[in-house]
C-alpha cells in the first residue's frame, strides 16, 4: 500500500539523517524536528519565525500525521459515492505536502470501494525542497496507475495555467490548508485565495465533481481556520453541501460541526516502527464536503 512504502521510506531516512549543521532556523534550531513542529503550528511559542523549509522536518512529518491524516480521508471520501465507478479519476490536491489524500484513495482502491483504473493526481505545494524528495517515491509507486505530476507554485496563479488546458478535476481537496494559512498568511492574500477557488468552482467545474477540505475543529481565534470553510461556502451557489466532525479523544470537549462521526478510530493502525514520533492514534478533525450541481 502506498502509505506504508511512503512512511518506510520517510522513517528510514530520518533514522539515517545528519545532523542540520545549515539548519535554515539557524541558532534557533532546537534539534529535535518535534520542537520545530510545534513551532509551525503554534507560532506564538516559536522564538522566531518558522515554516516549513526542512526535509527532515517533512519525513517527521510524514511518519507522525500520516496514517491520522490519511484516516480522516478516508472517512470523507467515503460519503462520495459520484465517484465511486469512476475509471479514470482525476484530483487536485491544494496544499499536498505528503499527499494523505492520495493514500486516502489508494486505500479505498485496495480495498475495492473506489473502483478507479487510472487517476491522474496533480499535487499542488510550494515547498519542493521540503517534499520533493517524498514526491520522488510517491511517482515510482505503480506508474502504470497512479499518474502523479507535482507544481509547486502558488495555486491561484497555476488556476490560470489549468483553465488554459482545459483539465477539470473531478476533485478538490484542502488537507489541513486554511489553518496553515490563517497562521502563515496575510489576511488580504488568504481572502482573494479563497475569491479565486470560489470561482474555479463556479465558472469551470463540472456538475457532479466535488471539494473536500478537511482540517483542524478549530476556530481561528484558537488556533484554527474552520471559518474559512463557510467563507468558501458562501460563495458557491449552485451546490449541496455536509459537514462532519470526529469526536476529538485527545480533548474534553470539541465543536460540533455538523454530523460526528460515529466512531474515530484510524482505519489502518500506525506500525509499531513508527512509536517513535508518537504517532497520533484516534481522528478529530472538521470536514466540509461540497457537490456541484449545476454548471
Amino acid at each position: 500500500m502506498l502509505i506504508a512504502a511512503v512512511t518506510s521510506y520517510c522513517h528510514e531516512k530520518y533514522q539515517n539523517k545528519e545532523s542540520c549543521p545549515e539548519c535554515t532556523y539557524k541558532e534557533h534550531c532546537p534539534g529535535r524536528c518535534d520542537k520545530c513542529l510545534h513551532y509551525i503550528h503554534t507560532p506564538a511559542a516559536a522564538p522566531a519565525p518558522r515554516k516549513y523549509d526542512c526535509p527532515n522536518m517533512a519525513n517527521f512529518y510524514t511518519c507522525k500525521y500520516s496514517y491520522k491524516y490519511m484516516s480522516e480521508l478516508v472517512y470523507a471520501l467515503s460519503q462520495v459515492k459520484d465517484l465511486r465507478d469512476k475509471k479514470h479519476l482525476r484530483v487536485m490536491s491544494v496544499g499536498c505536502g505528503p499527499c494523505t489524500d492520495l493514500f486516502a484513495l489508494d486505500y479505498l482502491n485496495e480495498n475495492g470501494i473506489f473502483k478507479f483504473e487510472t487517476i491522474e493526481y496533480r499535487g499542488i505545494d510550494l515547498a519542493r525542497t521540503v517534499w520533493g524528495e517524498i514526491h520522488k517515491q510517491i511517482k515510482k509507486y505503480n506508474p502504470s496507475k497512479y499518474h502523479t505530476h507535482f507544481f509547486y507554485q502558488d495555486v491561484t496563479e497555476l488556476i490560470d495555467t489549468i483553465v488554459k488546458v482545459k483539465w477539470v478535476p473531478d476533485l478538490i481537496i484542502f488537507q489541513y490548508v486554511f489553518s496553515d494559512m490563517e497562521k502563515h498568511c496575510e489576511p488580504t492574500k488568504l481572502g482573494s485565495f479563497i475569491s479565486k477557488i470560489a470561482q474555479f468552482i463556479n465558472v469551470d467545474m463540472s456538475e457532479n465533481t466535488y471539494i473536500i477540505l478537511n482540517d483542524i475543529n478549530l476556530t481561528t481565534a484558537m488556533g484554527g481556520g474552520r471559518e474559512h470553510f463557510d467563507e468558501l461556502l458562501a460563495q458557491i451557489p449552485q451546490i449541496e453541501f455536509r459537514k462532519y466532525h470526529f469526536n476529538n479523544s485527545n480533548r474534553a470537549t470539541h465543536y460540533n460541526y455538523g454530523v460526528e462521526y460515529n466512531q474515530n478510530d484510524l482505519v489502518l493502525k500506525n506500525p509499531s516502527y513508527l512509536d517513535s514520533y508518537e504517532p497520533y492514534t484516534s481522528c478529530a478533525s472538521a470536514q466540509l464536503i461540497i457537490k456541484k450541481v449545476k454548471k
